[in-house]
């Protein structure tokens, strides 16, 4: 049988079609890149409204054209709206966020459930990879699901509990991964910086960073962690960053979502604002080197003029290196969507967005201007035909360079300009 697989929405969707990937050629199925195939898995998402409505018309859109082709679905939207997608002419199995690996069942015609319940999931230990679709860098999924029910967040909905897979696994993984050549490992979930073993109660993610670290002490690699929350850092977690310079990514993702602590309230953030920056002020004490980046949600309801001005003034005062501007979605299910006051034009949202994007490439100048000189370690992780190198060093500045006989997958150093 032949298989075409979809994969729609972010890195952790990215990581679990890509372990549903290798169970299917393992199990001897022959992917194809285009056109008709036997089989076709959809991996959805629901982040947004805008987002699941792309869901939707690519299942619509694969029942149309090939009509003769059976079409499993799984992932957040079809966790939500189960029975939407089985109401969809040759789709045989649909499941959600847990169990993914359960659509192989069908393939040999067993049944497959849907467990609704999100707050018994359990995390799904049968998905892990070997290889990686990047040939430079590896995800690494070690948790799932999160218990902090911002208030514009519909993950909590679809993803379920928070629940974290045993180190023991993560490190088999990783030395798989390595084994392979992989240079960077990326530990990625929801809610990343909540990691603890299910098997070992003290056990958490700076104990993890640590054994990756000193993993393969020979081999030339380094480990990043995608994000985590400021109250999850403590002194013990950055004391690891000048322990392990070689080995762990000078870069904290640290999401915020806004610099108003007004809007934080709303957002139902488990911040505040103080706390935020004397957070990263200690980090970037500690680790001088270091490179901050964010996320940031623009026009959430009650945002006033005011109250954006804070937030580019707070975006300011941290420096961040690299900053990712979203509009405010309004997103059914969750509480925010219910908020009728103070609610933000949408092209006001945008122009609020551009200007947070305006100024991330403005403090992105600045970072290179106070480190100007000194020298960093880029995986170079493209070469364009015409001989140009791209690559991100461990504090995640972006790099593009002459450089025709460069391999990806390798490190050179380069001075920060």
């Amino acid at each position: 049988m032949t298989f075409r697989l979809y994969t729609l929405g972010c890195k952790m969707n990215a990581y679990e079609s890509e372990a549903i990937r290798e169970k299917l050629l393992k199990a001897g199925l022959e992917e194809k890149k285009e056109g008709e195939a036997d089989l076709f898995f959809v991996n959805t998402c629901a982040v947004t409204k805008v987002a699941e409505n792309k869901d939707k018309k690519l299942v619509r859109e694969l029942s149309r054209t090939y009509p003769h082709s059976r079409i499993f679905v799984m992932g957040c939207s079809s966790q939500i709206h189960p029975e939407w997608y089985r109401s969809i002419d040759h789709v045989e199995g649909v499941t959600g966020t847990e169990r993914r690996e359960d659509l192989l069942t069908c393939l040999s015609g067993g049944s497959i459930s849907l467990t609704k319940d999100t707050r018994s999931f359990v995390f799904d230990s049968d998905l892990s990879i070997s290889s990686s679709a990047h040939e430079a860098k590896a995800y690494i999924k070690v948790q799932d699901g999160c218990n902090n029910f911002c208030s514009y967040c519909i993950v909590p909905y679809t993803r379920g509990v928070s629940r974290s897979r045993s180190h023991v696994s993560v490190l088999e993984e990783a030395k798989r991964l390595l084994a392979n050549g992989e240079k960077e490992l990326i530990l990625g979930g929801i809610d990343v910086g909540s990691y603890k073993d299910p098997n070992e109660e003290d056990y958490r993610l700076k104990h993890l960073l640590r054994d990756l670290a000193t993993l393969e002490p020979e081999k030339d690699y380094r480990v990043r962690v995608s994000s985590i929350e400021a109250s999850q850092i403590d002194d013990e977690y950055i004391s690891l960053f000048h322990d392990y310079p070689d080995k762990i990514c000078p870069h904290f993702h640290i999401p915020l979502q806004s610099g108003c602590q007004k809007i934080l309230t709303l957002m139902n953030r488990r911040y505040s604002l103080k706390a935020y920056e004397e957070m990263c002020d200690k980090i970037k004490k500690e680790v001088p080197d270091v490179g901050l980046s964010t996320d940031i949600i623009l026009g959430f309801p009650g945002e006033t003029e005011e109250d954006f001005e804070e937030t580019l003034a707070f975006l300011k005062r941290i420096g961040f290196l690299r900053i990712h501007a979203f509009p405010y979605s309004e997103r059914e299910g969750t509480p925010a969507a219910s908020l009728r006051t103070g609610v933000v034009p949408m092209e006001v949202r945008r122009e609020r967005t551009r200007k947070v994007i305006t100024l991330g490439k403005e403090l992105e100048k600045q970072y290179r201007l106070e480190h100007k000189g000194e020298k960093v370690k880029v995986l170079i992780e493209n070469v364009t035909e015409g001989g140009i190198a791209t690559g991100y060093s461990g504090n995640y500045l972006p790099f593009s360079f002459s450089a025709p006989k460069a391999k990806v997958d390798t490190f050179v150093e380069r001075e920060i300009d």
